[in-house]
C-alpha cells in the first residue's frame, strides 16, 4: 500500500519564537507541498503561523492538553490526535523547534519501523562527547506508523501491573490517600494502554520507545544506525561522525545543543538562520 504521511506541528504559543520562525520557514520550504496540520488549543489565533505554513490545516484540541509539558505528553499517548488522522499511514511529528533539511518522508515511510526518533546518549541533555548510545526515541522530530498507534491507543493490554496496583492499595489502606486513588484508578481502564494517558507521568517518547516494546513484540523501534540518519538532538558533532559527515532528515532542538558547531552546516544546507546566534 502506498504511504500517505501527514506532518503534525503542535504549538501552544500565539507567536513563534525567533528560533521557531527559522524552523517553520524551513518546514514550509521543504515540506510545504505535504499535508501539514497545526495542532493548537481551540482558542489560539494561528495567524502568525500562516506566514510560514500557508497551506496547513488546523486541528484544535481542548486547551488543557497543551497547558503543561506533562499534559502535552499525555496527549501524545492518547487517541486525541491519532483519532483525527484517518486516511493517513504515517505521522511526522515536527515540533516547532525542529528543523528539516530534505524531503525524505517517502523514503522513511517505506521502512519497516513503527517509531523512529533521534538517538539517546547516556546522560541525555548532559551527555558527554563520548557517552554511549542507550536507545532511540526522541519525539521532537519523529515518525510514527499510524496503524500501530491506533492499535495501541485502543488496546486493553495492561501497562500498569496488577501487582503494582495491589501495592498501591495496601499503601492506601495504611493511610496514603494518594496511593489509594492511584491503585483504584490503575485497576480500571487507566491501567490499560488505551487509558495510559490518565496515569502515565513520563515523557511520551519514553512511553513509545521504552515501555511499549516491552509489552508488544510486534512494535518495531528503528535501529540506531537508521535513527541517526533520520534525526539528531544532543551531541550533533558526535552524530555527524556517526553518519559519515551527512546531515540527517531533521534535527530536534537544533538551536539548543552546540549551535556554534551546527550553523555552518545549516547555512551550507540552505537554511535561512535569520541572525540566530549561539547563546
Amino acid at each position: 500500500m502506498k504511504s500517505k504521511p501527514v506532518v503534525i506541528v503542535p504549538t501552544h504559543l500565539a507567536r513563534p519564537t525567533p528560533v521557531e520562525i527559522v524552523s517553520l520557514r524551513q518546514c514550509g520550504k521543504i515540506l510545504g507541498q505535504r499535508d501539514i496540520v497545526i495542532v493548537a488549543p481551540s482558542s489560539l489565533d494561528l495567524g502568525a503561523y500562516r506566514e510560514f505554513l500557508p497551506g496547513a490545516s488546523e486541528m484544535r484540541v481542548e486547551p488543557h492538553w497543551m497547558s503543561s509539558i506533562q499534559a502535552y505528553n499525555r496527549m501524545m499517548i492518547s487517541p486525541v490526535i491519532v483519532s483525527q488522522l484517518e486516511g493517513y499511514t504515517h505521522m511526522l511529528l515536527h515540533e516547532p523547534d525542529a528543523i528539516v533539511f530534505r524531503d525524505e518522508l517517502d523514503y522513511w515511510c517505506r521502512q519497516t519501523q513503527d517509531y523512529i526518533g533521534a538517538v539517546w546518549f547516556e546522560g541525555f541533555a548532559d551527555a558527554t562527547p563520548d557517552a554511549p548510545v542507550i536507545g532511540v526515541g526522541n519525539s521532537g522530530f519523529s515518525l510514527h506508523r499510524l496503524d500501530a498507534l491506533r492499535r495501541l491507543v485502543t488496546s486493553r493490554q495492561r501497562w500498569y501491573p496488577y501487582r503494582q496496583a495491589a501495592k498501591d492499595l495496601v499503601r492506601g489502606l495504611q493511610g496514603n490517600g494518594n496511593r489509594m486513588r492511584l491503585g483504584l484508578k490503575a485497576l480500571g481502564q487507566a491501567g490499560q494502554l488505551r487509558g495510559a494517558w490518565q496515569l502515565y507521568e513520563g515523557h511520551c517518547d519514553a512511553f513509545w520507545s521504552n515501555l511499549v516494546p516491552q509489552l508488544d513484540a510486534e512494535f518495531k523501534i528503528a535501529r540506531v544506525e537508521d535513527a541517526v540518519r533520520f534525526s539528531w538532538e544532543v551531541r550533533p558533532a558526535r552524530c555527524l561522525q556517526m553518519t559519515g559527515g551527512k546531515l540527517p532528515f531533521g534535527i530536534h532542538a537544533w538551536a539548543k545543543y552546540d549551535l556554534e558547531f551546527l550553523v555552518p552546516y545549516l547555512v551550507d544546507a540552505g537554511v535561512d538562520c535569520g541572525g540566530i546566534q549561539n547563546s
